[in-house]
């Protein structure tokens, strides 16, 4: 496990910067942690879940902009998700941009829908400016915080490696002799279908007897 750690340590600035920008908090409490462990400073980590955050809002709201018809903006659309970001976009429109990153489920939906909508892309970038300053602190300091606990996690797990791979063994044994079942099943149900269709085939056919006068 600690091998893990060993890779997080050595590419934390590039992870938590394409964490970021593409999902989100999990990444800048990594950031968060890194800075406890005193391999990275704390301004360096939350500079860059700042920055990816705020990139990565950026390009799904111009891309939603300025290709709205395109088939990805268009599947989007159709989910229930993104009415629920649309009326809340048109309730609390300048607010909706700060506070899109804390709303479970509503990021993507919820930049397109403030992409379609009226409000100016120098307006967002200021509020998107201002979300991304707020949220990269709170979750930066958040893996600080609670670094202690993130490194009690993973020496508990170091501790019990060898359960942990012995249990997921099994259950890929499992898995596997499900899969088989399934297919045996499938095999089995397949074969009768066809011996069926044999017996039918090979039976001899039989007309009704004809009535005399006609």
């Amino acid at each position: 496990m600690y091998e893990i750690l060993g890779l997080i340590d050595r590419f934390g600035p590039i992870i938590v910067f394409i964490g970021t920008f593409f999902e989100g908090e999990v990444f800048a409490i990594i950031g968060g942690f890194l800075a406890y462990r005193g391999t990275y400073p704390w301004q360096l980590m939350a500079t860059l879940a700042l920055i990816g955050s705020f990139c990565g809002d950026l390009a799904v709201f111009l891309f939603s902009r300025y290709f709205s018809d395109s088939r990805w903006v268009r599947r989007w659309t159709k989910k229930p998700k993104f009415a629920k970001a649309l009326r809340l976009v048109d309730r609390f429109q300048a607010y909706f941009v700060i506070v899109n990153r804390y709303v479970y489920g509503l990021r993507v939906p919820g930049l397109i829908a403030l992409g379609l909508s009226s409000i100016s892309v120098r307006r967002f970038l200021v509020l998107n400016a201002i979300g991304a300053f707020i949220w990269a602190g709170l979750f930066t300091t958040i893996g600080y915080v609670f670094g202690y606990s993130i490194t009690g996690v993973f020496a508990r797990l170091e501790q019990m490696e060898h359960w942990v791979m012995v249990i997921v063994g099994v259950l890929l044994v499992l898995l596997v002799a499900f899969i088989m079942w399934q297919q045996g099943g499938s095999l089995l149900r397949d074969r009768l279908f066809r011996r069926d269709r044999c017996d039918e085939d090979l039976a001899p056919s039989r007309q009704p007897g004809k009535r005399g006068g006609e």
